[in-house]
């Protein structure tokens, strides 16, 4: 496939995860048709995202960042859909274990290539910072998800629920953090001001998750809002 073709059909699968996202983010009752069909689109796309970022990153031209956060937008993607299945089942299948499992070590080896780029500019690389974030962030997920999968039995009311708002809030920050960051020109931001797309979705989708998050354990009164609790 000719390079330029390769990155078009990245560029249009990142375009249509960030509107199926916000859309299932912003728009319609959650768990409704509407949240259900643009989830559908999201997770696919993000599948696009995913396996078109490995082809360029291998034929194309090799970009560590392309290569972190496309892994971990694809595996908080991918959890974030298995856990639909997991709430009826309550047993994790071999790719679930296989996948965390892959995902735990990737983070640790997208941490260690974070050091080695630091150690190599004497601490001043910018992606060298970014890749022990996601690093440590993948392996995090990755690890909470193995701890999981082993006290499913235990889990909270609704505890999928909450998993899946998790899991596909960070793929949705994550997307929006790359678009960000590769079409920084856009916003026409000083020099001094060139790390804002970077962290700017984290600071402003993470709140909103925890927000969101507190409203829905009132509303399922669980955790603290259990009655039992009370």
């Amino acid at each position: 496939m000719p390079d330029k073709a390769l990155i078009i059909l990245h560029v249009v699968a990142g375009a249509t995860t960030l509107i199926s996202g916000l859309i299932a983010a912003f728009i319609g009752k959650k768990g409704g048709k509407l949240h259900r069909q643009v989830g559908s689109v999201f997770y696919w796309a993000m599948f696009g995202v995913f396996i078109t970022a490995l082809l360029i990153i291998s034929f194309v031209r090799f970009s560590a960042f392309l290569m972190v956060i496309a892994v971990f937008s694809w595996y908080m993607t991918f959890s974030g859909v298995r856990v639909l299945k997991l709430k009826k089942t309550l047993k994790p299948l071999t790719i679930d274990w296989a996948a965390a499992i892959i995902t735990m070590a990737f983070g640790l080896f997208s941490f260690g290539m974070g050091i080695h780029y630091l150690l190599k500019t004497d601490w001043s690389s910018v992606l060298g910072y970014l890749c022990m974030f996601f690093g440590f962030f993948t392996t995090q997920t990755g690890w909470q998800n193995f701890k999981g999968f082993r006290t499913l039995h235990k889990a909270e009311k609704m505890w999928w629920w909450f998993a899946h708002m998790n899991s596909m809030c960070g793929a949705l920050i994550a997307s929006i953090t790359a678009f960000a960051v590769q079409n920084g020109e856009i916003f026409r931001l000083p020099n001094e001001m060139m790390w804002l797309p970077w962290v700017l979705p984290a600071i402003v989708g993470l709140p909103l998750v925890s927000y969101w998050a507190a409203k829905y354990r009132r509303q399922f009164k669980v955790g603290k809002y259990s009655p039992a609790q009370n």
